[in-house]
C-alpha cells in the first residue's frame, strides 16, 4: 500500500439548485433529529438508572457505570454528526464544501494507530481495576478503545478509493451510524414483536408455560450479576430447540437485515456514485459507522470485563466494515453498470461473513454453557462445541485482516486512471460556434 497514488479530489457532481437545496436541507434535518435523538437517549439513560439506584437505596456499581459508559458514547457519536450538519448549512448560505481526497494508509500511520489503541485499552484495564470509580477516570480511553480501531480498519479499506466533497463523507458516516443503525433495530424489533405475540399466544393456550416464564423473570430480577443470571438461564440457553431458534436468528435474520440497512448512503446518492470502487469505500464507511455507535452500546455493558471487551469490539467492527464494504460494491455495481449479478453474489458474501461470524460467537457461548450448566459433572462435548466456535473464530479473523487490503489493491485500478495516463480533455458544455465566412464578391 505504500507505492499507491493518493486519488485527485473530485467535487460531487453539479446538481439544480432546487435538488441541491433539497439536500442540504434533508441532510441538516437528519443531522439534527440524530444529535437530538443521541442526546435524549443519554439523559434518559442517565436519569432512570440514577432514579432506580435511589429508590432501591444502593450504591452506584457496575450497572451504574455501564449507564454512564453509553451515555457517554451518545455524546460522542452526536458529536460526530455535527460536521455533517455544519456542511450543510454551509451548502445552504452558498458557501463551497471543498473536496477531499483520502490517501491509502501508511505503515507508519498504521502502526501509531496500533499503538495509541494499544496504549488506551491498558490505561482502560489498570484505572478501572485500580480505583471503585476508574472507570469514570478511564471513560475517554474506552472511547478511545472502540473508535481507534474502526478508523484504522476505515483508512484500510477505502484509502485511494474515494474522493469527493467534505460534506458527502460526513454525511456518509452520519447515515451509517444512526440511520443504518435505526434501521436496523426497527426491523429486529418488529421480528421479536412477531415472536413475541406468537409466544403470548402459546401462553394463553398453556398457563403451565405462563408460570415457568413468570418464575423465571423473577429469578432473572433477583440475580446479583451476570454470573448469576448465566447460571439461571443456563439450563434454558442449553436446549437444542433453543439454540437453534437463536441461531436461526442471529446467524441468519439479523446478518440480512443489518446488510441491506448498513449501506444506506451508496443506495441515497445513487447514480451520483463515480464508479463501483466508490460504492465499495462509501459502503465501508457506513460500515464503520455502523460498528461506531453499536460498539460503544454493547462494549459499555462489559465494564466488569475490562478490555476484552473492547478487544472484541474491534474484532467485530473488521467484520462490519468488509461485509458493509461488500454490500456498497454490490449496490454501486448493479446502479452504474446494472450487474445485478454481482450484487447477488456480494449480498450472499456479505450476509455470509456476518452470520458465520454471529453462530460461531454464539456456537462457542452454547459450549461454554453446556459446559457450566451441571459443574458437578463435566461436559466433554460443550469443551468441543465451545472449541468449535472459537476456532471459526480464529480462522476468520486472519482471513478479514488479508481481505480488507486485498479488495482495496484490487479496486484501486477502477478509482482512479493509472499514473502516467493522460487524462482526456473535458468537452465544452456548448459546441463552438462556427466561424463567420467573408461574402463572395461578385
Amino acid at each position: 500500500m505504500e507505492n499507491l497514488p493518493t486519488p485527485t479530489p473530485i467535487p460531487d457532481p453539479p446538481l439544480p439548485d432546487r435538488a441541491e437545496r433539497r439536500a442540504s436541507i434533508q441532510l441538516a434535518i437528519f443531522s439534527g433529529i440524530g444529535m437530538l435523538g443521541l442526546v435524549i437517549r443519554a439523559a434518559v439513560l442517565v436519569a432512570f438508572t440514577g432514579m432506580s439506584l435511589v429508590g432501591a437505596g444502593q450504591a452506584a456499581g457496575p450497572e451504574f457505570a455501564a449507564t454512564i459508559l453509553d451515555a457517554s458514547s451518545m455524546l460522542f457519536c452526536a458529536l460526530l454528526l455535527v460536521p455533517a450538519l455544519v456542511y450543510s448549512l454551509r451548502r445552504l448560505k452558498g458557501r463551497e464544501v471543498r473536496p477531499l481526497a483520502i490517501p491509502p494508509v501508511r505503515a507508519g500511520a498504521l502502526a501509531l494507530l496500533v499503538a495509541a489503541w494499544v496504549a488506551a485499552l491498558v490505561l482502560w484495564t489498570v484505572l478501572t481495576l485500580l480505583f471503585d470509580f476508574g472507570w469514570a477516570v478511564a471513560a475517554p480511553f474506552f472511547l478511545l478503545g472502540v473508535a481507534l480501531p474502526v478508523a484504522g480498519l476505515t483508512w484500510i479499506g477505502i484509502g485511494g478509493l474515494t474522493s469527493g466533497s467534505r460534506r458527502r463523507l460526513w454525511a456518509t458516516l452520519a447515515l451509517g451510524m444512526v440511520g443504518g443503525v435505526g434501521l436496523a433495530i426497527v426491523a429486529e424489533y418488529l421480528v421479536f414483536l412477531l415472536v413475541g405475540l406468537a409466544g403470548g399466544v402459546a401462553m394463553l393456550a398453556n398457563p403451565e408455560l405462563a408460570a415457568l416464564v413468570e418464575e423465571l423473570g423473577r429469578q432473572i430480577e433477583n440475580a446479583g450479576d451476570i454470573q448469576a443470571m448465566m447460571v439461571i438461564l443456563a439450563p434454558y440457553l442449553t436446549n437444542p430447540l433453543v439454540f437453534l431458534a437463536l441461531l436461526s436468528f442471529v446467524a441468519g435474520i439479523g446478518p440480512v437485515i443489518e446488510e441491506i440497512a448498513k449501506p444506506l448512503a451508496v443506495l441515497v446518492l445513487g447514480k451520483r456514485l463515480h464508479t463501483p470502487a466508490e460504492g465499495f469505500a462509501l459502503g465501508a464507511l457506513c460500515g464503520a459507522g455502523f460498528a461506531l455507535l453499536e460498539g460503544l452500546m454493547a462494549a459499555s455493558g462489559t465494564v466488569e470485563m475490562w478490555g476484552l471487551g473492547l478487544l472484541g469490539r474491534a474484532v467485530s467492527s473488521l467484520m462490519h466494515i468488509t461485509a458493509s464494504g461488500l454490500m456498497g460494491w454490490g449496490y454501486a455495481s448493479a446502479r452504474l453498470e446494472k450487474r445485478y449479478g454481482r450484487l447477488l453474489l456480494l449480498f450472499l458474501l456479505a450476509v455470509a461473513i456476518h452470520g458465520l461470524w454471529n453462530g460461531s460467537a454464539l456456537t462457542a457461548v452454547y459450549g461454554a454453557l453446556l459446559t457450566v450448566a451441571d459443574p458437578a459433572r463435566p461436559n466433554p462435548l460443550g469443551l468441543l462445541v465451545m472449541l468449535a466456535g472459537l476456532g471459526t473464530l480464529a480462522l476468520m479473523l486472519p482471513t478479514m485482516l488479508a481481505a480488507l487490503p486485498l479488495l482495496n489493491r484490487r479496486l484501486q485500478p477502477a478509482a482512479s486512471p493509472a499514473p502516467g495516463t493522460p487524462v482526456p480533455p473535458v468537452p465544452d458544455p456548448l459546441p463552438p460556434a462556427p466561424e463567420a465566412t467573408p461574402p463572395m464578391r461578385p
